[in-house]
């Protein structure tokens, strides 16, 4: 008897577990929604940058776009960049191969982009990356 009660408990805690009962992953619409820009030269066109937006949103599915701004004190330029993707699992990843002229928003100095990014129930701004573009 002692035995039948040990397994069944084992059965029990097993079957908790993988229903995330007991320490279970928090679930995706309690997780924080965020979008982060990278900006790093083409090993493979010269002249050119692999921008990727990827981030994470409280929604299983559906699109998410983003458009790359050139951060100015007075006037943001919109850089004419934008792409759209499908989110998965609350997960997301947006590339473009962009030429540095378009991303060399400040002819006189330090260029400053960020990307506005949508999705279903969610907008938000990412942080600038600086650089001489």
């Amino acid at each position: 008897m002692n035995t039948r009660r040990k397994l069944l408990a084992t059965g029990a805690s097993v079957a908790l577990v993988a229903a995330g009962v007991v320490g279970g992953a928090v679930p995706a619409s309690a997780a924080a929604q965020y979008a982060t820009l990278y900006i790093t030269p083409s090993g493979e066109h010269p002249g050119y940058y692999d921008v990727v937006v990827s981030g994470h949103i409280n929604a299983s599915s559906g699109t998410v776009g983003m458009r790359l701004i050139g951060d100015d004190p007075v006037f943001n330029d919109d850089l004419g960049v934008s792409r759209s993707g499908q989110v998965i699992g609350g997960e997301f990843a947006l590339y473009a191969l962009v030429w540095h002229g378009t991303l060399n928003e400040d002819w006189e100095g330090r260029d400053e982009i960020f990307a506005k990014v949508s999705g279903p129930g969610f907008s938000t701004s990412t942080a600038n990356v600086n650089g001489y573009f």
